[in-house]
């Protein structure tokens, strides 16, 4: 498939807003407000608290600010011009400076940030800055225009794959793809683009499948206790073991499915209240290619 159209695929898929219940992780406390069209979930682990943005934009893009004691490190962008300005002036009523923010799959936005220090591995900064995310953030800012913005800001400072120390906070980084995940040890949490206990996944072929049950193997190995992404609300380890569940069930139908149609069928009588339909029918397009 020519990128050009993958980008096109890709904006019909992300238009899929996932919906769902908020993950409440062991030994933090959870409160909500909303915030424009969208809700904050505030999760207080005493000497520093986790904001999670659920936007609802017509991606369902979620985004991240850790709170520590004097500072803010925010994790991804929302890239509609309503919900920079209302998390703008959220982050302001903090009280703390914003001193950095990590940029992995959503760079797009502008500098709402000011003169905070942005961050991305060294794949992460090429795809961004003129690579795959750069190609899909125009893309999408062509079907949504003029509420999208596609501004892209230059990446100011290079994550290198380990633990990394951004504005005095703590982070391991491991490279996925064009992005990367992003660990936070002082939490027992762990950020990656997707997850979505109760939605489809796109899985783009057999080699895909195991590399994404290696990182959620690996996710549960390691017991994060709240598994963040750009596109859900925080979940937990629950929710890894379903996710897991699902994926081996999705390899084991393929298998057994004469084609494409028949695949999705399996599929949806196996998942019925699965979300992401859009989802399913990218995957059955990598995995059968009649």
């Amino acid at each position: 498939m020519k990128k050009n159209k993958l980008v096109a695929v890709l904006v019909v898929l992300l238009g899929m807003v996932v919906v769902a219940s908020p993950a409440m992780a062991a030994g933090s406390a959870l409160r909500e407000t909303p915030l424009g069209q969208g809700t904050v979930r505030i999760y207080d682990f005493g000497s520093s608290r986790l904001h999670a943005f659920q936007t609802g934009d017509p991606l369902g893009d979620t985004c991240f600010l850790l709170e520590g004691p004097k500072q803010i490190v925010a994790i991804e962008s929302p890239a509609f011009k309503q919900d920079i300005a209302n998390w703008k002036g959220y982050v302001g009523s903090l009280g703390k400076p914003l001193t950095d923010i990590l940029l992995a799959a959503h760079p797009a936005g502008g500098r709402w940030y000011g003169n905070a220090t942005s961050h991305a591995t060294a794949g992460a900064k090429q795809a961004i800055t003129e690579g795959a995310t750069k190609k899909l953030a125009e893309s999408l800012g062509e079907t949504f225009s003029p509420a999208f913005d596609t501004d892209i800001p230059g990446i100011d400072a290079v994550l290198t794959p380990g633990p990394n120390t951004v504005g005095s906070m703590e982070f391991v980084i491991t490279e996925a793809g064009d992005g990367y995940e992003i660990a936070i040890p002082a939490i027992n949490a762990i950020y990656t683009h997707m997850l979505g206990a109760d939605s489809h996944s796109i899985l783009a072929g057999q080699d895909h499948i195991t590399a994404v049950l290696a990182s959620l193997e690996s996710i549960k190995a390691k017991g994060y206790q709240l598994i963040l992404s750009g596109h859900h609300a925080p979940e937990t380890q629950t929710d890894v073991a379903a996710k897991i569940a699902y994926v081996k069930a999705v390899r084991t139908m393929a298998a057994q499915s004469a084609d494409r149609a028949d695949f999705i069928a399996r599929v949806k009588r196996a998942f019925p209240d699965y979300v992401g339909l859009n989802y399913l029918e990218m995957t059955a397009g990598f995995l059968f290619t009649e």
